[in-house]
Order: C-alpha cells, then sequence, then structure tokens
C-alpha cells in the first residue's frame, strides 16, 4: 500500500467522523433557518454519499493497484471541501449564498464517479 493510499484511507475514517458529527449538530444544536437548513442537508447528503465513492476505490486500489481509483478518491475528497465544505460554512454563517468554490466540488464530484468507472473497467479487462 502506498503512503498516498494510507492517507485516504485515513481521510476517509476522519471525513466520516465529522459528516456524523456535524449531522448530529446539525441536527440537534444549530438552529438554523429553512435556507440554512436546507444547505445543511445538501451538504452533508453529499458528503455522506461520497464517503462510498472514496471506499470504493480505495478498495478497488486495494485489489490491483491503479492511480485512476487513487485520483477517484482523490478527486472525492476534494469535492468534499469545496462543495460540502462551501454549503457547511454558508448554514453556519448565516450566509446568503454558498460560495463560488462549490461548482467546482460539484465538478470534482462528478470526475471523481467519472475516474472511478473508468479504474473499475479497467480493473476487470484482464479477468
Amino acid at each position: 500500500m502506498t503512503a498516498l493510499n494510507r492517507a485516504l484511507w485515513i481521510a476517509l475514517g476522519l471525513a466520516g467522523l465529522v459528516a456524523v458529527g456535524i449531522g448530529a449538530y446539525g441536527a440537534h444544536a444549530a438552529g438554523f433557518d429553512s435556507v440554512a437548513h436546507d444547505r445543511f442537508a445538501s451538504a452533508l447528503l453529499y458528503h455522506l454519499v461520497h464517503l462510498s465513492g472514496i471506499a470504493a476505490a480505495l478498495l478497488l486500489n486495494g485489489r490491483k493497484a491503479s492511480p485512476l481509483a487513487t485520483a477517484s478518491a482523490c478527486l472525492f475528497l476534494l469535492g468534499m471541501l469545496l462543495f460540502s465544505g462551501s454549503l457547511y460554512a454558508s448554514a453556519f454563517s448565516g450566509g446568503a449564498t454558498p460560495t463560488a468554490l462549490a461548482p467546482y466540488g460539484g465538478m470534482s464530484f462528478m470526475l471523481g464517479w467519472l475516474t472511478l468507472g473508468v479504474a473499475g473497467a479497467r480493473s476487470v479487462e484482464g479477468t
């Protein structure tokens, strides 16, 4: 296992921990208005869903070393930071709109799924 993949496994665990913790906080203590609540819910949904993408990429990488799978996991993490992070910041700060980084996070998520699909297809070509 490469050092980058080890770091990505740790990042996956931490990202999951943060998702559960921030989700609990937002559900019980945040006191959001309806707009902030919707932003928070979207951020949490995308955060949680893309944890599965990171896990899939790392499991694929454990089966057969794949730079594309590693890139996919990195793209999902970047998407979490830019998209979910932007929406979390907007919800917690009461900001009128998410930052301009959110669309880049969304693109990162889409590229992550595309890259994961290609990595998966390449891993089964020879079997």
